[in-house]
């Protein structure tokens, strides 16, 4: 008889397959001792049988069976072939009718060609389902023990602490700490992961660092003692790496871009993007690339006339370079911020995070009492009129709630400067997302005006450029 040998584990811890090995061994030896031929063999390594999902190695000895290429399979146990009974009911119609035998290493051949031999094939897979369905309850009940008790999950290293997840490694503590206090000084994710990298600091794994790894490294509950299991959270045993003063502050620097109403975005390439406007009709301008006398190209901010639709949005009439516009503003920033008031406002930061704090609940509260308005609209609860007086309501309060925040995010902002640091040097060292963030703080707009007669002789530092043709409207 020509065999197909067929060979599965559920679970390969160390990915060598040789449990899968073992089992063909064993299979070649029952088939040795059948006066068989091996003519197939089909592997599915750390799948299970039980969970449904595509086993290429099965489908794959179906398929040589329907085309006649074995008389028989040889495995070394029936719940390595298969642990469900509707999956038996699938073999039994493929082998049955081409009288194809199934023959096991521990449990002797199965009879499908008859209903006694169907009916103990059958009895052998509801045996094997059961087995699945208990242990993964007992699995299941002993997780969820653990995660009540504080203990670890087992699994991979988290980092920060020993494999047995309970002692704390103090230098990879240390880097834990760094990150979250850089981001809650406004760092980006991306430039501390690049920072780590370029000091030779591996991740738990020995590997470099990207932002995504930081951030999910920062922003776990175990860094606060909490063990979360199944979207639940328990106290943890093990000793923790941040305050919970420090934690909190972290959940306000990720929350408060999403919080504030109307927040402008800060995945921009450049500084100024969104901030600028036509001093003639007051659209917003847009950056391109403009082209020089020379005929070389440079950043320009232009009011455009037609949007990539052919809808009228400026007047066109408005270009002016990026670089010089650029420059100007941040000495405006800097000079406005170079006032004995900054020393108070610095020392006044502090406070300003408990008032952030509590905005940020009363923001989320009224966001959620937006939301449960067009619930009841939706529903018929209310009429739409109603609706509309309880939407304009909700909405003024959500706006004057996020002006409110856009005014304590300013001193929050500028208190993040690191002690020792001027603002110029905490600028210059800090990347684009923090000093947008600045910008945002301290600027509502930006105005750009046309040029007037006389101004290619005005200059502005080295730049051919009058900047009394720029109107900077400050938040206060």
């Amino acid at each position: 008889m020509r065999f197909a040998i067929y060979g599965r584990i559920s679970r390969d811890r160390v990915g060598a397959g040789l449990g899968v090995e073992r089992q063909v061994t064993d299979c070649r030896d029952l088939v040795s001792g059948l006066k068989g031929e091996v003519v197939a063999i089909f592997r599915d390594d750390d799948i299970s049988a039980y969970s449904g999902k595509h086993r290429p190695g099965y489908e794959s000895l179906l398929q040589a069976i329907k085309n006649g290429d074995v008389d028989a399979v040889a495995v070394w146990h029936q719940d390595r072939l298969l642990r469900r009974t509707i999956d038996l009911e699938n073999y039994i119609e493929v082998c049955q009718p081409l009288n194809v035998a199934t023959y096991t290493v521990k449990a002797g051949q199965l009879d499908l060609t008859t209903p006694a031999g169907r009916a103990v094939a059958k009895t052998l897979a509801a045996w094997a389902s059961y087995e699945v369905e208990t242990s993964t309850d007992r699995v299941k009940a002993a997780k969820l023990q653990a995660a009540r008790a504080g203990k670890p999950s087992g699994g991979n290293r988290a980092y920060g602490y020993e494999q047995n997840g309970m002692v704390i490694i103090e230098r990879e503590c240390a880097v834990v700490r760094e990150s979250i206090e850089r981001f809650i000084a406004g760092h980006s994710w991306n430039e501390i992961a690049l920072d780590f990298n370029a000091r030779s600091i591996p991740t738990a794994k020995g590997n470099k660092w990207s932002a995504i790894n930081v951030r999910n490294v920062a922003v776990r509950p175990r860094n606060i003692s909490i063990r979360v299991h199944n979207d639940s959270e328990y106290p943890a045993q093990w000793p923790a790496l941040v305050s919970q003063d420090t934690w909190d502050d972290l959940q306000l620097a990720i929350m408060k871009g999403q919080a504030i109403y109307g927040k402008r975005s800060y995945a921009r390439k450049h500084l100024l993007s969104g901030f600028v406007f036509c001093g003639l009709c007051d659209s917003r301008m847009k950056i391109i690339n403009a082209q020089q006398r020379d005929g070389s190209y440079s950043p320009a901010f232009s009011c455009r006339k037609k949007d990539h639709r052919g809808q009228v949005v400026g007047c066109g009439k408005v270009k002016r370079k990026k670089d010089p516009v650029e420059d100007l503003i941040v000495d405006c920033i800097m000079y406005r911020l170079d006032t004995p008031d900054l020393a108070a406002l610095l020392a006044s930061s502090k406070n300003d995070t408990t008032e952030l704090k509590a905005l940020m609940r009363d923001h989320e509260t009224q966001s959620l009492r937006l939301q449960e308005i067009l619930n009841l609209y939706s529903t018929g609860d209310i009429t739409f009129d109603e609706y509309k007086i309880a939407k304009v309501a909700a909405a003024a309060r959500l706006q004057a709630l996020g002006r409110e925040l856009d005014q304590k995010s300013t001193r929050n902002t500028l208190g993040q400067v690191p002690a020792g640091q001027s603002v110029r040097e905490a600028w210059d060292r800090a990347d684009l997302a923090w000093r947008r963030q600045l910008v945002d703080t301290l600027i509502d707009k930006i105005l750009i005006h046309p040029k007037q007669l006389g101004d290619g002789k005005a200059r502005y530092k080295q730049w051919i450029f009058n900047p009394d043709r720029v109107e900077i409207r400050w938040t206060s």
